[in-house]
């Protein structure tokens, strides 16, 4: 049924939309889609709630991206009645998309999901698999399924390999398999630039951004006792230079770093009395997912997790602090 909706010879207005904030997997994903229905002859735009991280301002097509903002929501609101199909790339949940949930909620237009994270929501066509490393899989998977492949040319494979880079660490974590390698390797035979991607991604870090990194290394903790290393990022640090979406990108890995660590926690205030957001990692058996879940009203995988907390930043800290104790054993035992 779904492929019938895409596929058929009716030219369709298709939207897609991101989370809020997108990483690489969701802009990714949703740019490999608009370039792969274009040549399928629809209408489509890429609409982000949100701006970006200038890590991705490089990817081909992202100049087409609608970003929602005080100065775009007229345009973008008009463009948003137009659709008869709206696809949701990379999250499950549209409380994920901020300021539009209630538009699209509202609308009558068919909803359909493609992502990897757990427990969906429901909307009208789900393609999902929380098993998978990352959304980029399932938009091969969709190409694939609809007999396309040969569609797939080099920004759409350029596209999806940044999903998958980004969504497994350069391919180290622990949702990698055979399948995330195998598709890599078709991608990479579509002749992307391998190291042009590479270099975008991990080597081209603003001077800013290695202060703010500086500034988040001095503030790190590490509790030996419960294996777990967390920091913060306040309005302040961030408003002593001009920080730019993405700038906290990979600041969390580095408690990880850590011998023996397997617990990292970001917390990261962008502006003063606003809510704090909070980024969780693990190593080995720790579900930060579930962890988010029950107590940060967030979610995200096993090993990768984000929530928000409507506090101050220190209450944040401290209520961090009450609660971690209770998940002892879990942290000693993780593998």
């Amino acid at each position: 049924m779904l492929f019938s909706i895409i596929n058929g010879n009716e030219k369709k207005k298709i939207v897609l939309v991101p989370h809020t904030h997108p990483d690489g997997d969701a802009l990714g994903s949703s740019l490999a889609l608009l370039f792969y229905f274009r040549k399928l002859k629809h209408d489509v735009d890429l609409i982000s709630p949100t701006e970006y991280s200038e890590f991705f301002k490089w990817l081909p097509g992202s100049e087409e991206i609608l970003i929602f903002s005080e100065e775009t929501q007229f345009f973008v609101k008009k463009r948003l009645k137009i659709p008869i199909i709206f696809f949701f790339i990379d999250f499950n949940n549209l409380s994920r998309i901020k300021i539009l949930q209630k538009f699209f909620t509202a609308s009558k237009a068919k909803k359909i999901l493609i992502d990897h994270h757990p427990s969906p929501f429901y909307f009208d066509f789900m393609f999902s698999d929380p098993t998978v490393a990352a959304t980029s899989i399932l938009v091969f998977r969709l190409i694939s399924n609809m007999k396309n492949l040969d569609k797939i040319d080099k920004n759409i494979a350029t596209c999806l390999y940044v999903g998958l880079m980004t969504d497994t660490g350069f391919f180290r974590f622990p949702s990698v398999t055979s399948e995330t390698h195998f598709i890599a390797g078709k991608l990479i035979e579509k002749g992307i630039d391998i190291e042009k991607i590479y270099n975008h991604l991990q080597e081209r870090y603003s001077e800013n951004k290695l202060k703010l990194l500086s500034k988040a290394l001095k503030k790190l903790k590490v509790i030996e006792k419960y294996r777990t290393a967390y920091t913060s990022i306040k309005a302040s640090d961030i408003n002593s230079y001009p920080y730019k979406q993405g700038d906290t990108e990979g600041i969390i890995s580095y408690g990880l770093c850590i011998k023996n660590i397997v617990f990292s926690v970001l917390f990261f205030e962008e502006k003063e009395k606003s809510p704090i957001r909070i980024s969780f990692r693990s190593r080995g058996d720790f579900d930060v997912n579930i962890f988010s879940r029950k107590h940060f009203g967030g979610g995200g995988h096993k090993n990768a997790a984000g929530g928000l907390l409507e506090k101050s930043l220190s209450e944040s800290i401290d209520y961090f602090l009450s609660i971690i104790p209770n998940y002892h054993k879990n942290l000693i035992f993780s593998i």
